[in-house]
């Protein structure tokens, strides 16, 4: 059954007020799809069962499940590879960096899905320690998807994963294949010492997260309306260290939402570091 266009109105405007996620009306089919999938994994008739269940708060499983469906978990190893040649090439081995004057990098991994962004910076990240032994760092990352946050932390990925993105010679060092099913890779353990996982959704409070010299959020303000967009960039801000940098999506700027960075060509990529006095 078709929902009426007053349910995926309802579900959409759920969604939003829980993730910042807009579903425009065009896009509704969309969530639509998603409810088939997740009343289905639940047992239910249809769309419309977990629609009534949505609205009713009868299940919070159903609904946390719907929200996790909601979201856009398209990621891949070194997406955008000039972000990480700027990272390695401009900020590794810049004297000037926070990280560098600390000899201690800390890193955020924002809205990380299932993780393999947070495992490209490891990479980078392990190469500079073994060339500098007296450097250290840490990489926190979140996500608000307990699912995705689950594989991010056991470093699990399937073939077709791990060549999006990765050299054979960085799958080789950092990856082995699982005993249980070839088809599958598995972070190495070095890789994973230095990294924390947790749930975050950047709607709501994280102020105990710490500061940070970099912050990866990227595609996350593209899905948010101009209030949640503020908001998101307004508490960076307060994460970041001074003189620290912010990394966003290749569609996404700070035009409007913030006078408290300012942008860096590094390399062939734009990162937005904070002012001073920020």
């Amino acid at each position: 059954m078709t929902l009426s266009k007053e349910m995926l109105e309802y579900v959409a405007t759920l969604v939003e007020k829980s993730l910042g996620i807009q579903y425009s009306k065009e896009n509704h089919y969309q969530l639509e799809k998603r409810m088939n999938e997740v009343a289905a994994a639940f047992g239910m008739r249809d769309a419309e069962e977990l629609f009534h269940t949505l609205r009713e708060r009868t299940n919070q499983k159903a609904i946390n499940a719907l929200l996790d469906a909601s979201t856009n978990n398209e990621t891949s190893f070194f997406r955008d590879h000039a972000v990480f040649d700027a990272f390695a090439n401009d900020l590794l081995n810049n004297p000037d960096f926070n990280g560098n004057k600390q000899n201690y990098i800390r890193i955020w991994s924002a809205a990380s899905s299932t993780g393999q962004e947070a495992y490209s910076l490891a990479i980078l990240l392990r190469q500079w320690q073994l060339q500098k032994p007296n450097r250290n760092y840490e990489i926190v990352v979140t996500d608000f998807s307990d699912r995705v946050l689950q594989q991010a932390k056991e470093g699990k990925y399937s073939d077709l994963e791990v060549q999006r993105g990765l050299t054979p010679e960085f799958l080789n060092k950092h990856f082995e294949k699982t005993t249980a099913d070839p088809k599958y890779w598995m972070v190495r353990p070095e890789l994973k010492r230095q990294m924390s996982f947790r749930k975050v959704n950047l709607l709501e409070d994280w102020s105990d997260i710490g500061s940070f010299d970099v912050v990866f959020c990227r595609n996350v303000l593209i899905y948010q309306n101009m209030e949640n967009k503020k908001k998101i960039i307004s508490r960076l801000v307060n994460t970041i260290l001074p003189e620290g940098y912010l990394v966003l999506g290749a569609a996404e700027t700070l035009i409007g939402l913030s006078e408290k960075f300012e942008i860096r060509r590094l390399g062939k990529a734009v990162y937005y570091q904070k002012l001073p006095k920020g």
